[in-house]
């Protein structure tokens, strides 16, 4: 029996159920869809199976586009939300890594040698503004992007958490308390790490802060000047431990109460959703992810 288009206008309540399994069947009573044809605007012949079949597997094909589309739309809407911190920050950039709270104040500034005093009962990301005299005050605050190597961002502390106080005593022998300090600072940095994203700390060196402008004068380079003065982690000569001067001066110095500022080497691969307020209060600052 061969039927036209208009004598294809069957009532759904006549299909009894439809069984997909390979191919496709639709039950009609006692009429089956792969006995029934019709015939095409060009003449040519299909049965309703043929035709619902070719219906469905496009269907299908489709879905499965679509899929692979929402696939792709996903990864790439994960990228876009995060992505790798060491991809997208340059040095000087801050970023919103958070070293913990202090858990009391210590307000006086430390004046005997290898002590650590100065900071406020609060976000150690937060600076002391100064530690030698009132003249040289820092209102710098935060993590700031010392630099790259490979996948390891460096980050720095933008001011000065606390204050530490190294000696020169020339009766002391050797190199006296300069490595004794150097290994004090050093192992103070570590308290900033938290646990995280932190893998290594240590304090700031004179390598790492000749490195941001190429030589020892003063600069107008916030990342090395702060508008205090504070310890470097590099010992030189046989009693004195490096430092930076207010204007960003690099020299020798002892017997004062200077700031210190931690290096805090991340993780490789740490991510980032993009830039926000972080734990102090700056604006643009990348969150950790």
């Amino acid at each position: 029996m061969k039927i036209t288009r208009k004598h294809l206008l069957i009532p759904i309540s006549l299909l009894v159920g439809v069984i997909i399994s390979g191919g496709v069947g639709y039950g009609m009573g006692s009429v089956t869809s792969s006995g029934v044809s019709y015939t095409k605007s060009d003449g040519s012949t299909v049965s309703v199976k043929d035709a619902l079949d070719d219906v469905i597997n496009k269907s299908l094909v489709q879905i499965d586009d679509l899929k692979k589309q929402v696939s792709d739309l996903e990864k790439k809407l994960k990228v876009y939300k995060y992505a790798e911190l060491a991809d997208v920050v340059h040095v000087g950039d801050y970023v919103a890594y958070d070293a913990g709270m202090w858990p009391t104040a210590s307000l006086t500034k430390p004046t005997q040698q290898g002590q650590f005093s100065g900071n406020a009962a609060n976000n150690k990301g937060y600076s002391v503004e100064w530690c030698r005299s009132e003249s040289y005050k820092t209102t710098l605050k935060g993590w700031r992007v010392l630099k790259k190597d490979g996948r390891k961002v460096y980050l720095v502390h933008a001011g000065q958490p606390e204050c530490y106080y190294h000696a020169y005593d020339s009766t002391v022998s050797g190199s006296g308390y300069a490595d004794a300090s150097k290994k004090l600072l050093d192992e103070r940095a570590k308290t900033y790490m938290d646990g995280i994203y932190a893998e290594s700390a240590h304090a700031m060196t004179k390598e790492e802060a000749q490195a941001i402008t190429g030589n020892t004068n003063s600069t107008t380079n916030d990342l090395r000047t702060t508008g205090a003065e504070y310890w470097l982690g590099t010992v030189n000569g046989s009693k004195y431990l490096c430092g930076v001067h207010f204007d960003g001066w690099m020299s020798d110095f002892g017997s004062y109460s200077f700031g210190f500022r931690p290096v805090i080497v991340l993780k490789s691969s740490v991510f980032t959703s993009g830039k926000g307020e972080d734990q102090v209060g700056n604006q643009d600052a990348w969150l950790l992810a």
